[in-house]
């Protein structure tokens, strides 16, 4: 039996475009540097460019820019500059959840998306190419849950983002996770001594597509997740027959499901939670890496 032969490596560099005054942020910090770092591993040329960098020695090289780069603040200059900008280099968008015009998403060479929903949205509404490059799990993480003789459930996040956080706490414990600043990550220490993860999300209306972040997270560490059915990533992601969906968000539900996993510890609906959950592998650092040189090599291909 023959092995898969490996890619070719891309005749192109690859550089991550951010704004500096988001350099710390989630988005940029795991979506850009870290990315990068992840990149390197199988590309040659991988950099992190600044906004301000884009004039200097740009050529045959593709231009991923991120999140950061398309807020209002920087994207009339972005989309600016863009015809000269793409004159010397191929330019992606990665918008990750931002919610952006398909018009602005279109100036572009292509679209890089960091969700199912995301990918097959803005596929069936642009001309150019869309690569889904799903969103890892902070490659500073680790830490598997520590056995438990119980269920225990914690939520890790911005606490605005869920729901019914003063009236859970017989049944779940809230961290609150700083997005604005990734680099410092201190609530990273509580994951080892909760074996559920809490996954509510209050919809606002800034939010556009959102990767399965959360979910990734719970799956990296091995824990089943509490997540409503609505959500469009994990009623991708898992079967429809998982036992901790819930079918609202409303405080009933939750409290419901919040019972059940307290109820079915360690019994079938456990096992095969924890099952769907480890079958989840799209987050993992093989797989992106997969997606990134599938999507250079079609770049190569295109010219």
């Amino acid at each position: 039996m023959h092995a898969t032969p490996a890619m070719a490596p891309p005749s192109r560099g690859l550089g991550f475009v951010c704004a500096r005054a988001f350099e710390a942020s989630g988005s940029t910090y795991l979506r850009a540097t870290q990315l990068a770092e992840l990149a390197a591993r199988r590309i040659g040329r991988v950099r992190v460019r600044d906004l301000s960098e884009l004039d200097d020695e740009l050529h045959d090289e593709v231009l991923i820019f991120n999140k950061s780069c398309l807020q209002p603040r920087f994207l009339g200059d972005v989309l600016q500059r863009l015809p000269s900008i793409r004159s010397r280099a191929v330019c992606l968008a990665d918008p990750v959840d931002l919610s952006i015009s398909v018009e602005a998403l279109g100036k572009f060479d292509g679209v890089v998306a960091a969700s199912i929903g995301q990918a097959e949205h803005l596929a069936s509404r642009l001309r150019g190419p869309v690569f889904l490059v799903h969103h890892h799990v902070d490659l500073r993480l680790n830490a598997m849950a520590r056995e438990c003789h119980a269920a225990r459930t914690a939520y890790f996040g911005e606490l605005v983002n869920t729901w019914h956080v003063d009236t859970l706490n017989d049944f779940v414990d809230f961290f609150s996770v700083d997005t604005t600043d990734a680099t410092a990550i201190p609530w990273t220490q509580h994951l080892p001594f909760y074996n559920v993860h809490y996954c509510l999300r209050r919809t606002r209306s800034i939010d556009g597509f959102k990767p399965a972040t959360k979910l990734f997270l719970a799956a990296s560490l091995g824990a089943p997740a509490v997540i409503e059915r609505a959500n469009d990533e994990a009623r991708r992601l898992l079967p429809a027959d998982y036992p901790y969906f819930a079918e609202s968000t409303e405080l009933a539900e939750a409290c419901r499901v919040l019972r059940r996993v307290t109820e079915t510890f360690g019994k079938d609906d456990w096992q095969y939670a924890s099952a769907a959950m480890s079958a989840i592998d799209c987050y993992r650092p093989e797989r992106i890496l997969a997606s990134i040189e599938s999507m250079m090599q079609i770049l190569d291909r295109r010219g």
